[in-house]
């Protein structure tokens, strides 16, 4: 991982974009089905490739004893699990996932891991089903890129409401910066089977400053030799 420590403002990310994002096509009904299915395996096929970047998002986001943290398409509890261990004893960690079998499994992995700092609810990351202000955190690990180009900034305003004053904001996230061969090989699989590959490579740190957001600190990595960013925010003051 490569690191930019430097507070960005949207006046910060200058260079031209690479490219054009692609389009999410797939209905979210297809999504739900699909990672439903996939739940019992997917940690088989993808945590090895996406836990480096999905361990570095949690160590920017550095929760804290006591705090309440939102962990947006948990999936299958990994990061879960570490973040309600984070929040002990005091805090609360909570999982959304729009996928019923995601959900299940992340509830087993909080119990086989005993802990009671945690809960699990199916729902629509761009429809939290929370008040304003309830949380001091949120982490989303490869789950913003899912959502349709057009919805990515009312998502975010979502995400903005749920957060309390000072609240932050960590996206892990495939990303165009660093465009390249790989990018565009993955952007035609995406075309092809777009409910079976139905995240693509999005403009991270570009799109978190237009929805308002102050970048604090970025890091770089790859998956599958995509770029990836982890990109830790606040909201402007």
């Amino acid at each position: 991982m490569t690191e930019n420590n430097a507070p960005t403002r949207c006046g910060g990310v200058t260079n031209d974009p690479p490219g054009p994002i692609s389009r999410v096509s797939r209905p979210k009904t297809a999504a739900r089905e699909w990672y439903s299915r996939i739940s019992g395996w997917y940690d088989w096929v993808a945590d090895p490739f996406e836990a480096p970047a999905r361990t570095a998002g949690l160590d920017l986001l550095a929760v804290e004893s006591g705090e309440r943290v939102l962990d947006v398409g948990c999936g299958t509890g990994t990061a879960l699990v570490a973040l309600a261990r984070a929040v002990e004893p005091d805090g609360a960690a909570v999982g959304l996932d729009l996928a019923d079998g995601m959900v299940r499994a992340s509830r087993d992995a909080l119990a086989d891991a005993d802990l009671e700092r945690g809960v699990v609810v199916t729902g629509d990351g761009a429809a939290l089903p929370f008040t304003a202000d309830t949380f001091d955190a949120l982490f989303a690990s490869y789950v913003l890129e899912l959502f349709e180009t057009t919805e990515l900034l009312a998502v975010l305003a979502e995400w903005q409401r749920v957060l309390a004053p000072g609240g932050r904001l960590c996206v892990v996230s495939l990303s165009r910066r660093g465009d390249g061969p790989a990018t565009w090989l993955y952007d035609r699989v995406h075309e092809t089977v777009p409910t079976a590959v139905d995240c693509r490579p999005i403009y991270v740190r570009d799109t978190l400053c237009e929805a308002g957001f102050r970048v604090d600190e970025t890091r770089t990595g790859t998956v599958w030799r995509l770029p990836v960013e982890i990109v830790l925010c606040r909201l402007e003051s």
